[in-house]
């Protein structure tokens, strides 16, 4: 680590020099965007990363880790909440601020919430050092399309980080039995790897270190089991805790390796050699082609329903008019029904001046079809029937009271 004598805690940025290094430690002039830290303030040290592993930040501290950087706490808008931090982190770095998460250390298992209150005077604060740094996650496609205007200040002539690696040793096995890891260190022990603890984006937990491996090694099989130790009866659960900083997490001794299984998924006990990124877009496209499927089934069903419905109703509007049809027939039929008409007792008047109209005796029939009329007798309108008497002939008959006249309404068909 470097010592107090080649970190200043107050020259010019900040940044650690040696001799032969410029004020800014970057071997240039002091970038404008940093300036001098206060004795009341401080520098906040951070790492960037995406759910995959660690990314690279575009203003390093050293040469030999360029994943680590910090800024000055007096950059940071207030209030001072997770949510202002990440925002200038993001900012700096070229970076959406969109879908990111903020962990106040590396070994924290729980993301900040935005409006989180933090301390940015003090060391008990987020990020105090390089090697408590805070942690910010982004989208794996925010990284891919990261802003290149961010990379205003060239980064010279760095530093080396003095710091002792930490790793995490594992051995790697398929379905078979050991195979060759891709991260091998020891030519005598190729299914021996290792990657290092500060390349684990947090939380720190086995389902988090399993696919971190998963994707240094490559590993495109399924049924990918962690195991704290070679000797272990059972695989760890996806949810425990590991505490990758400290000395005692499993695989902290390259003697004392955690172990990884996985099955090849083939019949000849072969590597598959398909592309994890392949596997996912495949699956993918697998769980849309049935979302289209169900969508298109819905549609279908939804059409014939529909269709249901409407021919439903077509036949109902057929049914009304065939019922109103043989309604309307009906009134005709009754209305082509002959009215029989009995005179129960005669006028005294002599219809027969006018030969239009019936000559009358008490009992006569007559039938009519029933219509009411009003025609003219000895120039006198009468209520009247057009009637056809027994013997065929068809002439007025008077209705009404002064007619004396009874009607019975009898359906006898003339026809």
């Amino acid at each position: 680590m470097p010592t107090e004598e080649t970190r200043p805690m107050d020259g010019s940025d900040g940044k650690p020099y040696t001799k032969g290094f410029s004020e800014d430690g970057r071997g240039g002039t002091k970038p404008a965007s940093i300036p001098e830290v206060k004795p009341r303030h401080r520098y906040i040290y951070y790492r960037l990363y995406t759910k995959d592993g660690p990314l690279e930040s575009d203003h390093p501290i050293y040469s030999n880790d360029r994943f680590i950087s910090r800024i000055a706490s007096i950059l940071v808008r207030p209030p001072h909440t997770a949510a202002s931090l990440t925002r200038y982190l993001c900012k700096i770095e070229g970076l959406e601020h969109r879908q990111s998460a903020l962990y106040q250390s590396l070994s924290d298992n729980k993301a900040l919430d935005d409006s989180t209150r933090l301390s940015f005077r003090g060391t008990p604060g987020p990020g105090p050092s390089d090697i408590d740094p805070v942690a910010l996650i982004v989208d794996t496609r925010t990284a891919e399309n990261r802003s290149k205007a961010s990379k205003s200040v060239e980064s010279q002539k760095l530093l080396e980080w003095d710091y002792e690696p930490r790793y995490v040793y594992y051995r790697v096995y398929d379905y078979d039995g050991g195979a060759v890891s891709k991260t091998s260190f020891d030519e005598d022990d190729p299914s021996l790897g290792r990657v290092n603890a500060l390349s684990v984006p947090p939380p720190h937990t086995a389902s988090c270190l399993k696919n971190f491996i998963i994707r240094s090694e490559g590993i495109s099989g399924h049924n990918v089991q962690l195991f704290e130790d070679e000797g272990s009866e059972s695989a760890m659960k996806d949810s425990d805790a590991l505490t990758l900083l400290s000395d005692t997490f499993p695989g902290f001794i390259a003697d004392q390796p955690i172990a990884i299984m996985y099955e090849s998924g083939t019949t000849n006990g072969s590597a598959n050699k398909e592309d994890p990124n392949e596997i996912q877009i495949r699956e993918l496209g697998e769980a849309l082609a049935q979302i289209k499927k169900k969508f298109e089934e819905a549609n279908l069903t939804h059409a014939r329903e529909l269709a249901e419905v409407r021919e439903g109703w077509e036949k109902a509007k057929e049914t009304h008019k065939r019922e109103i049809s043989e309604a309307l027939s009906t009134i005709r039929q009754l209305q082509a029904k002959a009215i029989e008409v009995i005179v129960l007792k005669c006028h005294l008047l002599d219809w027969s001046a006018d030969t239009r109209w019936h000559s009358m005796k008490t009992g006569d029939i007559f039938y009519t079809d029933g219509i009411s009329m009003r025609e003219k007798w000895c120039r006198t309108e009468f209520d009247c029937y057009l009637a056809t008497n027994s013997l065929g002939k068809q002439a007025f008959v008077g209705k009404g009271d002064y007619m004396h006249l009874a009607t019975l309404f009898l359906t006898r068909n003339l026809s």
